[in-house]
């Protein structure tokens, strides 16, 4: 009967290992090929961008195969695009300034659940 006790505690502290460590595996992602509208505005510095593209990329390691999908910036910021149910990437190029001419900025996550989305996008992304 002594090691009926050791044998629990034992397992008690296996389990709470495990629990710390975290799950093994990959993160869980989307698989679906619904797609969903995205539309928003762009701001650079605080002015709306008039030109450029966004990027909504919704590749993960389940879809692999999943291309970017890419929407121009209208005259007044604005965009709209459709893509994948889920975590998408989204990536931002501008041909505005010369300084910028051409530069990518860093990446964002969006969540795009169905329906209509907004997001809009204040870059530099650390404002």
């Amino acid at each position: 009967m002594r090691h009926i006790p050791l044998l629990a505690s034992c397992l008690l502290v296996g389990a709470c290992c495990h629990t710390l460590s975290g799950c093994s595996g990959p993160p869980p992602v989307s698989t679906s090929m619904v797609e969903a509208t995205v539309s928003g505005t762009v701001t650079i510095n605080g002015k709306l961008a008039t030109e450029g593209e966004v990027e909504f990329d919704p590749a993960n390691y389940l879809r692999k195969m999943e291309p970017a999908r890419r929407a121009p910036i209208s005259a007044d910021g604005r965009y709209t695009i459709r893509t994948l149910l889920g975590q998408n990437i989204v990536r931002f190029v501008s041909f505005e300034e010369p300084t910028e001419r051409g530069m990518a900025y860093d990446s964002i996550e969006f969540d795009v659940k169905e329906g209509e989305n907004t997001l809009d996008i204040r870059l530099p992304l650390n404002q």
